[in-house]
C-alpha cells in the first residue's frame, strides 16, 4: 500500500471518529449505551499510524487530531455533568463516570 493510501486511510478512519464523538455530543447518553464501541481502538490505529507517515501527511492531520481531542474533552465533560446530576448510587451514573474517566475527564492536556 502506498504511502498516500495509509494517509487516506488514516484522514477517513479520523474523520470517522470525529463524526462519533460529534453525534455522540448530541445525545451524550449514547456513550453509555454503546455508541462509541471501538472508538478506543481507532483511535489508537490513527495514533499509532501517523508516526509512520511522511512529515507532511502527518502534519495534514494534526489539526483534525486537535478537534477530536477537543471533541474528547467536550464528551468527558458532558459525561461527568450528567453522572453528577444523577443520584451517586445510580447504575447510569456509575456508567457514565466510567466513561468520563475513559475518555480524560478531569485530566489537562498538554500543549
Amino acid at each position: 500500500m502506498s504511502t498516500g493510501r495509509n494517509a487516506e486511510d488514516i484522514a477517513r478512519r479520523l474523520a470517522s471518529v470525529r463524526g462519533r464523538l460529534e453525534a455522540t455530543l448530541q445525545e451524550p447518553t449514547s456513550a453509555v449505551t454503546g455508541a462509541l464501541v471501538g472508538l478506543e481502538a481507532d483511535v489508537a490505529a490513527v495514533c499509532s499510524a501517523v508516526p509512520n507517515l511522511p512529515a507532511a501527511d502527518a502534519h495534514a492531520l494534526a489539526p483534525e487530531m486537535k478537534h477530536v481531542i477537543g471533541l474528547l474533552e467536550l464528551l468527558s465533560k458532558a459525561i461527568s455533568e450528567q453522572a453528577a446530576a444523577e443520584p451517586q448510587n445510580s447504575d447510569s451514573a456509575a456508567l457514565r463516570r466510567q466513561a468520563a474517566a475513559a475518555y480524560g475527564g478531569g485530566q489537562k492536556r498538554r500543549r
